[in-house]
């Protein structure tokens, strides 16, 4: 793994955002929580990305928000295992809630389980380390190459219907980041892309015209279709090369 301060950089840097876009969301949240220690500046973060120094459990919990990565992620890419030692713990904020996933294809070699930390709120690229989501060893080598990613597919995300169903983790080939073109046989044949945008992010197929990205959901979703301008309000990340759709979703309480 990259140091703490890299990965840090890193992350912010898949959501396109900038030190100063940083500041202003964590500085939304400080006047949110009427605490200033939520805020990070941006010589702060500056600080952290260099590896300087470390977070301390306020930033944390900024960061997770911001990056939408989970809490024990964040102290997990600065190498502290939840636990480990005192102070730690997430500081309370309302709102919070977990969600129970059990995620497994049996026509696959292994299954995925996920933790009730794991979110599926929003869709999102998988932030968690692989000990969390599940990975075996085998598959983890081959994603440790940096070439694959995975994603997570949001519970109310029905963008790819039932190709893509939601609730999914999908592996990502971030080596076919451009939009392939052509005319498909069948809907199974044409590509699906991971995408980040300026609204966030979706698993979808899509169509490139000029410098406009078509997002472009499938025939019985209740999506629209989206339009950005590329690359700056939205890029390809990859192409999705695998699914793993949810047999169990359990909804909290």
């Amino acid at each position: 793994m990259s140091n703490p301060g890299t990965w840090l950089r890193e992350r912010r840097e898949e959501l396109h955002l900038t030190r100063s876009g940083v500041e202003r969301l964590t500085s939304e949240l400080a006047s949110e929580s009427s605490n200033e220690r939520y805020r990070i500046r941006r010589g702060r973060l500056a600080d952290l990305e260099e590896g300087k120094s470390a977070p301390d459990i306020f930033e944390v919990a900024s960061i997770s928000e911001c990056y939408k990565i989970p809490y024990s992620a964040v102290l997990q890419g600065f190498g502290v295992k939840v636990g480990e030692s005192r102070g730690t713990s997430e500081p309370s904020r309302s709102g919070e809630y977990s969600r129970q996933r059990s995620l497994s294809d049996t026509d696959r070699p292994f299954s995925l389980t996920f933790q009730s930390s794991i979110r599926f709120d929003t869709t999102r690229l998988v932030m968690e380390s692989p000990d969390e989501l599940g990975v075996p060893t085998a598959v983890r080598l081959q994603l440790d190459l940096g070439q694959f990613r995975l994603g997570i597919v949001a519970v109310n995300d029905d963008t790819m219907g039932e190709l893509a169903p939601a609730g999914s983790v999908v592996v990502i080939d971030k080596s076919h980041n451009t939009v392939e073109m052509g005319d498909w046989k069948s809907i199974q044949e044409r590509p699906i892309y991971f995408v980040w945008h300026e609204n966030g992010f979706s698993c979808s197929w899509c169509y490139l015209a000029r410098e406009m990205l078509f997002i472009v959901p499938y025939p019985t979703s209740q999506r629209p279709v989206m339009v950005f301008k590329t690359p700056h309000a939205a890029t390809i990340i990859g192409r999705v090369i695998h699914v793993w759709a949810p047999l169990i979703i359990r909804k909290p309480g």
